[in-house]
């Protein structure tokens, strides 16, 4: 069977590879007179047009771009596993529109750097989807001097583009309105550098929920990390609970910083649900791997990813102010206890 292509198309309908092209994309300078014939004439003879072709026929990439930084936050291989459940969200869209998509690796900030520059002069995409985005955030002013159209998942401070996102915020006033609910009313706090708006985020709401209850922000309670790696987060836990025996509750921000808040409560014999409770934001690791279960706030990936993909490639009156918030809710699994 001969396999049809753009070329072989353009030619039997008598019309240019471009105006063929753009029949297919739906672009509004071909008349729907033109367009109906061009999709006929492709339906009837199966037509599933190459998406590398079509980019090159019509001169503009129809891409969809993607870096994932192998540093850092996520030096961790098993903390890379919550990009790829976001990337699962938009694959029925890339597959159903035969979108290109370009996915690339970093092993610095450079690295990561050079990728979008890659991405955005080497292969020509136009579209974007960047993450673990700063309080102030050089990929966004980069991309926007390119005028590249481009979702963010999470926010800067300085919000003036399209984005997804949990709703970072109300997930931390939530998981204190739960321990207050269980009697728990001292809780250390376990964050990732400020520097990731997300971790400023975490910390505001969970300020902010502290006053709420009349509960003073103990600074000594409050501690970061810079890396994703459970070691650190272990040292943190062993001093914290060390330094302040009547610590009964701990939050952690991330799952990594709960794996390890696990490992020192196992090191200090301290029983997770009764000696010492935990609470964290949920993820792969959390809901698969961590002994024992721990509550945790929940965090769709695959949900945002569907809505980052569809913003990304929606229309452009609809995307100028187009933004998706995740709203969290609390999954007991039994490590938070109640002191009421």
């Amino acid at each position: 069977m001969r396999i049809m292509n753009i070329i072989k198309l353009a030619k039997k309908l008598n019309l240019s590879i471009t105006t063929v092209s753009r029949a297919l994309g739906g672009y509004s300078d071909v008349s729907e007179a033109t367009r109906k014939r061009v999709m006929d004439f492709a339906k009837k003879h199966n037509y599933n047009p190459n998406p590398y072709a079509s980019n090159l026929a019509s001169h503009k990439s129809n891409a969809v771009g993607f870096v994932i930084p192998l540093y850092g936050l996520n030096n961790n291989t098993l903390n890379q596993i919550a990009y790829f459940k976001f990337v699962a969200g938009m694959s029925s869209k890339i597959n159903q529109d035969n979108i290109l998509f370009y996915m690339l690796f970093a092993n610095s900030a450079k690295e990561e750097m050079d990728s979008y520059k890659k991405l955005v002069e080497v292969n020509k995409v136009k579209n974007i989807i960047i993450h673990n985005v700063q309080t102030d955030d050089k990929r966004i002013e980069y991309l926007n001097s390119k005028k590249i159209n481009f979702v963010a998942w999470g926010r800067s401070r300085k919000i003036n583009y399209s984005w997804v996102d949990l709703d970072n915020e109300l997930a931390t006033e939530l998981i204190v309105d739960y321990l207050y609910s269980k009697g728990q009313k001292l809780f250390a706090f376990i964050n990732v550098s400020e520097k990731y708006n997300f971790a400023h985020l975490r910390k505001k709401g969970f300020q902010k929920a502290l006053k709420k209850y009349q509960i003073k922000f103990d600074k000594s309670l409050y501690r970061t990390t810079s890396l994703e790696d459970p070691s650190f987060s272990k040292e943190i836990t062993i001093d914290l609970l060390r330094n302040n025996p009547e610590l009964n509750c701990i939050i952690c921000s991330t799952e990594y910083s709960s794996v390890g808040a696990i490992q020192a409560c196992a090191e200090l014999n301290k029983q997770i649900g009764e000696d010492i409770s935990i609470i964290t934001f949920d993820g792969p690791v959390v809901e698969s791997l961590t002994n024992p279960k721990l509550t945790a706030i929940s965090h769709p990936l695959e949900e945002l990813g569907t809505n980052a993909i569809n913003i990304l490639l929606g229309s452009k009156k609809k995307k100028l102010s187009s933004n998706y918030l995740v709203k969290p809710h609390i999954i007991e699994r039994g490590s938070v206890k109640s002191l009421i």
